[in-house]
């Protein structure tokens, strides 16, 4: 009982390492799969986050270089003044020379969306300290304009000393009716140094910042190809500037958003989550450069960091490979489980089987050896039963047999002429006494045994019929009740020479018992099934069906149950007689009926 006890427990803990390591296995395959998953996720926030930085270096190239021209393009338009001081013959400059040397450049700066506004002064020197303004241009024509602008450089000479030798320009950013306006001043010095006149130019800074930003944009590509439109084998135009998805704007302190490429007309291009922002700081910035790209650009962006869909489908399948693996264990693990325990149960019920006919015989054959049989009838009828119980017990080693043969693909069928109808009386004498132990009576009827057919011969196993027709009834005897008429029913039948010719063996066994149920019909047939009947099965092995399926199926037969009306349970086989060509020219020629012929039997055959 102890070492029973102490095997199980050791089975048992067996089955749960092995358990515990499926499950073990699976739950690393998860986690790794969440890590995977999760460094996806990292790498998609870093993407996003390259982006924006990119986003970012671009509008600080956008801003930088803008600003550098417009402070190139001011300190053109002042030149002309710039170059006569410290001339030792130069002429004086005029406001009408000076705004005719800038019209070339400031016409540049006008676009589809508004002019530049463009206007010139010079601001004379009175010897009070006081200035004479004379004006061109727009600040001529436009009083508002031009009393705006000169109010601001009033402000400004106001506060700074103009004869200071290091001054060369003055730069102002006033906002003028709304519209960013750059003032550019640059004195012009007589030869004492002093300033006599204040030349200036003002214009709409917003058109000039377009313009300066319109050439970035058409002289460089700010938007890199993605990494695998780069390797995709493709040779690219390197010289071809392609920056149309790039939306750019630029707002100014006023608080105007002053849209310069054609994307960042669509508002939905800010909502887009790569948006990125830089203020230009310096006398020659003072607005912040805004850059953004539509999500589908910055999606493919991103996109291209994140791992591909082979890669993708690579994890997947790698997962499922792994799942498919984990729950193939796991049914395996189980299918050993449940065939150890069939096994063991299998083991117990043979032993039970076993023991019983083996008492017996022992009893008897001790009573014989003793002398104690008090006539000689009396030691017929006790050698008869020793008999009867040693083919009872061949009857149950044949099933264990044929069993281990079926498991090995080793049952071989060994047809021969037979007489059907002894077959079946020899198959109904070994199991009488268990009839008569449960008060049950066995009729055999049907054409193979009345005659009615004529020669009730076949080209058949004998030895595999007997074991199919002892295992029905012993089925029906363990599943009856005490008392019930267990039916036997052999039926020849011969084809028409039309159809082939040829012959057909039909053999059932009904009982008077509860029948099977429709959903156990086909688990009934495989090895170690017993149906539970009151919470507990009968005794036996569960091979007797597994072996009949397996015989029937070695003759290329069919084997079925179903119910009989008012009775029990049918289970019925049918048989091909005739033997296949070229077998049967072979053992027909074969001295087969003769009485001293030898018979085959599957256990003589099987291998």
């Amino acid at each position: 009982m102890r070492q029973t006890l102490r095997s199980a427990l050791a089975r048992r803990g067996r089955e749960t390492v092995a358990w515990l390591a499926i499950g073990g296995t699976l739950a690393v395959m998860l986690f790794t799969a969440h890590q995977v998953r999760q460094g996806w996720a990292q790498r998609r926030v870093a993407a996003e986050q390259a982006v924006r930085d990119q986003l970012t270096t671009t509008a600080v190239l956008i801003g930088t270089e803008a600003a550098k021209m417009s402070a190139l393009e001011l300190r053109s338009l002042l030149w002309p003044v710039l170059g006569t001081n410290g001339s030792p013959n130069r002429r004086p400059l005029t406001l009408d020379a000076f705004a005719r040397a800038g019209a070339g450049q400031v016409a540049a700066m006008s676009d589809d969306r508004g002019a530049a506004r463009p206007g010139y002064f010079r601001l004379a020197r009175r010897r009070r300290g006081e200035w004479t303004a004379e004006l061109r241009g727009a600040l001529a024509t436009d009083s508002a304009y031009g009393r705006a602008v000169l109010d601001e450089v009033r402000r400004w000479t106001g506060r700074v000393d103009v004869d200071r030798p290091g001054l060369r320009i003055g730069i102002l950013h006033p906002n003028v009716q709304g519209v960013p306006v750059v003032v550019g001043m640059a004195p012009e010095r007589g030869a004492d140094g002093r300033a006599v006149a204040l030349f200036g130019v003002a214009y709409a800074r917003s058109a000039a910042l377009r313009t300066h930003v319109g050439h970035v944009l058409h002289g460089v590509s700010l938007l890199p190809a993605p990494a695998r439109e780069r390797s995709d084998g493709v040779t690219h135009d390197r010289a071809r500037v392609d920056n149309a998805a790039l939306a750019v704007r630029l707002r100014y302190a006023t608080g105007l958003r002053d849209a310069v490429s054609a994307a960042a007309a669509d508002d939905a291009v800010w909502r887009s989550g790569f948006v990125a922002t830089r203020a230009i700081e310096g006398p020659d910035g003072g607005f912040t450069v805004e850059v953004a790209v539509p999500a589908h650009v910055g999606r493919r962006y991103v996109a291209a960091a994140m791992p591909s869909a082979s890669e993708r489908l690579m994890l997947g399948g790698v997962l499922l490979l792994g799942l498919g693996f984990a729950v193939a264990a796991a049914l395996g693990l189980r299918r050993q489980y449940r065939l150890a325990e069939a096994r063991r149960t299998f083991v117990a019920a043979v032993s039970h089987e076993l023991r019983t006919p083996l008492a017996h015989v022992n009893a008897l054959s001790e009573t014989l050896l003793l002398g104690r049989a008090e006539s000689p009838e009396q030691a017929q009828r006790w050698l008869r039963a020793i008999h009867r119980e040693g083919r009872r017990l061949s009857v149950l080693t044949e099933n264990v047999l044929l069993h281990a043969r079926g498991e090995r693909r080793g049952i071989r069928a060994a047809p021969q002429w037979t007489d059907l109808g002894a077959v079946v009386h020899d198959a109904v004498s070994l199991v009488e006494a268990q009839a008569q132990a449960r008060a049950a009576r066995i009729v055999v009827v049907g054409t193979a045994v009345d005659g009615t057919t004529g020669s009730a011969r076949g080209w058949v196993d004998a030895a595999a019929v007997r074991q199919i027709v002892i295992n029905f009834i012993e089925n029906a005897l363990k599943f009856g009740p005490d008392g019930q008429t267990v039916t036997v029913t052999v039926d020849v039948e011969h084809a028409p020479a039309a159809d082939g010719g040829g012959s057909l063996l039909r053999l059932s066994v009904d009982d008077e018992g509860p029948g099977v149920p429709p959903a156990d019909r086909d688990r009934i047939w495989q090895p170690f099934v017993r149906l539970a009947e009151g919470g507990s099965a009968p005794a036996g092995t569960g091979l007797g069906l597994s072996v009949v399926r397996q015989l029937v199926a070695e003759h290329g037969g069919r084997w079925s149950v179903c119910d009989v009306p008012g009775r029990g349970a049918r289970f019925r086989v049918e048989l091909p007689l005739a033997a296949p060509a070229p077998i049967v020219a072979e053992r027909v020629d074969e001295p087969a009926t003769s009485p001293a012929a030898p018979r085959r039997t599957i256990a003589a055959t099987g291998r």
